[in-house]
C-alpha cells in the first residue's frame, strides 16, 4: 500500500475574484442557448442543424492584423471589402452613369488586388478575368446584372480567398455568359495563329 493520497481534489462551485485587495465570490450563471443566431464582430453562433451553437469565425477575425501590415492576405481582404462596398453602392442606382462612379473605384483596385495573386491560383484567375472584363468595356458602364454578378463574385472571393482554380473558372464562365470579355484583346488571333502553326 502506498502512503500517497491519490484522491481527486474537490473543485469549488464558486469562482474567487480579487478586486481592489478584497476577496469576493461569484457563482457562475447557467446560460441557455437562444433560438436565434447570436452575432458579434468576431464570430457568429449558429443555432440549427449539426452545427448548432458552434461558433463560426469571421474572415476578418481569422486574418486579424494591425493596420499597415504588409500581409498579402490582409491587404487583399481590405481591398475586396472596399470593392464589395462600392459595388453594393452602385446597385442602389438605376441610372448606369451614377452607378458607374462607384464601379470605377473597383476598377482602380483590381491592379492592387492582382499584386496579391500569390494567395492562390483561383484568386489570381478571378482578379485577372475581372481586370480584362473591365478593360474590354472601354469606358462603357456595366449593366446592372453584370454589376450584381461581379459583386457576388468578389464577396465569395472575400469569404474564401484561397479559392480553387476550378471554382474561379466557374465564375469566369459566368462572366462570359453575362457578356463580359475576360480575355486580353487580340488573344483570339494569337491562339488561332498558334493552332495554325501546330497543324503545319
Amino acid at each position: 500500500m502506498s502512503d500517497t493520497n491519490t484522491s481527486t481534489p474537490n473543485i469549488p462551485a464558486k469562482n474567487v475574484l480579487w478586486l481592489s485587495g478584497e476577496m469576493q465570490t461569484e457563482t457562475p450563471a447557467v446560460q441557455r442557448p437562444e433560438a436565434t443566431p447570436v452575432s458579434t464582430s468576431s464570430f457568429t453562433t449558429q443555432s440549427r442543424g449539426n452545427l448548432a451553437l458552434r461558433p463560426t469565425i469571421g474572415i476578418d477575425r481569422l486574418y486579424e492584423a494591425p493596420r499597415g501590415t504588409t500581409s498579402n492576405m490582409v491587404r487583399a481582404l481590405e481591398l475586396l471589402k472596399s470593392a464589395s462596398d462600392n459595388l453594393a453602392a452602385a446597385l442602389r442606382y438605376d441610372n448606369p452613369m451614377e452607378a458607374d462612379r462607384f464601379v470605377q473605384h473597383v476598377q482602380l483596385d483590381l491592379p492592387k488586388l492582382f499584386a496579391c495573386r500569390s494567395i492562390g491560383d483561383g484568386f489570381g484567375a478571378m482578379i485577372n478575368a475581372l481586370y480584362y472584363a473591365f478593360h474590354n468595356q472601354r469606358g462603357k458602364p456595366l449593366a446592372r446584372n453584370q454589376i450584381n454578378l461581379v459583386w457576388r463574385a468578389l464577396r465569395e472571393l472575400r469569404s474564401r480567398p484561397v479559392m480553387s482554380l476550378e471554382q474561379a473558372i466557374e465564375y469566369v464562365d459566368e462572366f462570359e455568359a453575362q457578356g463580359l470579355q475576360v480575355d486580353p484583346e487580340g488573344i483570339a488571333n494569337i491562339l488561332a495563329n498558334t493552332d495554325a502553326a501546330e497543324d503545319e
